[in-house]
């Protein structure tokens, strides 16, 4: 009897060691197979156990005490019973490689645990400021002129001159957008001189929206001065910030000095093609714009070693990509005339339900919001997902009118709805490490992405086939999107995505 009170005791000191806050060992640092310590993922076949997560400790936590209220007490009940669960697992012998090892005690606590990458210490995280919800307004007013380009044709599809200059004009527009959207994520501050700035393109933004029209050739020298004039903006805020910023480093000066460069080249491109087209009739901005984007894209590796703050980065990309959507609420307000069948305005609604509910499900619930990253790509990817939704606004407005041949206008929409979703699975980069899609996953989408362009190939011709297939392809996406997600937390064994 008296060696079963000593057991007891013994066990009792031993949860005490790893339960009580008070206990300098309370905190124990513990590698988790697959994941190493910034989060980054590991080769699991050279990972191996190590000797200190082989002991099936007890490590309940106390339910009771000060500073436990109700709330507290139930969230603590359900840990323990996870951990009991866990407990009865198989034990793994040393060495065993994680893949063959997934059954030990913290793997499985660990994976019930829907886990982002870790803050950075003493991060503050940067918070979306009203002047920047300000200032995308001034985009979504762009991009509607630019849609205005397609309001003549009520009886005939666009011609591919039109297309080509919607694709110029709205990649002008969001290349504006992500400059601005990378210098203020780095570097914006409340200051004035920074709200000076972004009035000063807001203003210049207008000149530029009043000639994106179909004759925007008429308005060139108008377009490209207040362009020019946005991208010197650009580059003397990288130079002031440069010369006059406290507490930048090497690497901060370096990033604002190629600003300074690929901004000013840029504006030296611009300002060039005024007069060639002027007296020669020569357009030569679009390699202005390419040269801006490759610019940028070239800077990746110094980008990559100063991390972009990911959560601002990705609030205001969803912010624009709601006001985009919004765009096209308005687009689809055609189908509401009265006399029409409600067959004809629910369809086009449930278009663009479906395809906002695919992208705020992967925003909400797999995106990795503290994900160490440069950003770029997560720009490109958005800077082509805008022009993808306002694209297929355009194709909703022009299904919704009658004499406008049905084959092309079907088509366009099957495109860019194709496009739209590769940009969605492309962003899966930047998922929770855990809730990324496998292989066989990405397979099954894209076999849904080729029958459904197939199968738009061949009912193109019939207007309400294509657009109850569109349908049907857009919820199908999202609903396997949400079975995928569903599978892989029960996989974890955290429960399903609805309560």
């Amino acid at each position: 009897m008296d060696q079963d009170k000593r057991d007891y005791q013994d066990k009792k000191d031993y949860i005490k060691k790893f339960t009580d806050p008070e206990n300098e060992d309370y905190m124990e640092d513990v590698d988790i197979p697959g994941i190493d310590s910034d989060g980054s993922s590991m080769n699991k076949d050279e990972y191996v156990i190590k000797p200190k997560i082989l002991e099936r400790m007890e490590i309940h936590v106390r339910t009771q005490g000060e500073g436990i209220d109700e709330e507290e007490h139930k969230k603590r009940e359900y840990f323990n019973k996870i951990v009991d669960e866990a407990a009865s697992a198989a034990q793994v012998e040393q060495g065993t490689p994680v893949k063959e090892a997934e059954g030990s005690l913290l793997y499985r606590i660990w994976s019930r645990v829907n886990k982002e990458s870790p803050q950075p210490k003493d991060h503050v995280e940067k918070k979306v400021e009203y002047i920047e919800l300000f200032y995308d307004l001034i985009f979504v007013y762009s991009l509607r002129t630019i849609n205005a380009l397609f309001h003549s044709y009520e009886e005939a599809f666009p011609s591919i001159d039109v297309i080509l200059t919607f694709v110029f004009l709205t990649a002008v527009v969001m290349q504006v957008w992500m400059f601005t959207t990378m210098f203020f994520n780095r570097y914006g501050r409340k200051a004035l001189r920074d709200y000076i700035s972004i009035f000063v393109n807001m203003y210049l933004l207008y000149y530029m929206a009043s000639g994106s029209n179909i004759h925007w050739l008429d308005h060139y020298t108008r377009y490209h001065a207040a362009w020019a004039l946005i991208m010197a903006n650009l580059a003397y805020r990288s130079w002031d910030k440069m010369r006059f910023a406290p507490r930048l480093d090497n690497l901060d000066r370096e990033i604002l000095k190629n600003n300074v460069i690929i901004l000013g080249f840029e504006f030296v491109l611009i300002v060039a093609s005024i007069p060639l087209h002027y007296y020669k009739d020569i357009v030569i901005s679009p390699v202005a714009l390419i040269v801006g984007y490759v610019g940028k894209l070239k800077e990746h590796q110094v980008y990559a070693k100063r991390p972009c703050d990911f959560p601002h980065f990705a609030e205001r990309n969803l912010l624009l990509v709601i006001l985009t959507f919004g765009e096209m609420i308005i687009g689809i307000s055609g189908f509401f005339s009265e006399g029409d069948h409600i067959l004809f305005n629910i369809i086009p609604f449930f278009i663009v339900i479906g395809m906002f509910l695919s992208y705020g499900f992967f925003y909400d619930n797999v995106l990795d919001h503290h994900k160490k990253t440069s950003g770029l790509g997560f720009l490109v990817i958005h800077v082509i997902m805008i022009l993808a939704i306002n694209s297929t606004t355009i194709a909703l407005e022009l299904l919704a009118r009658p004499k406008v041949p049905v084959f092309p206008k079907t088509m366009w929409m099957a495109i860019t709805m194709f496009i739209y979703y590769i940009c969605l699975l492309s962003t899966e980069r930047y998922a929770k490490e855990q809730l990324k899609m496998d292989f066989a996953s990405y397979i099954k989408i894209a076999a849904i992405l080729v029958g459904y362009i197939v199968l738009m190939l061949l009912t193109g011709h019939n207007q309400i086939f294509g657009a109850i297939i569109t349908v049907v392809f857009v919820f199908g996406v999202f609903f396997m999107f949400l079975h995928r997600h569903h599978i892989r937390l029960k996989e974890m064994k955290v429960g399903g995505y609805i309560e």
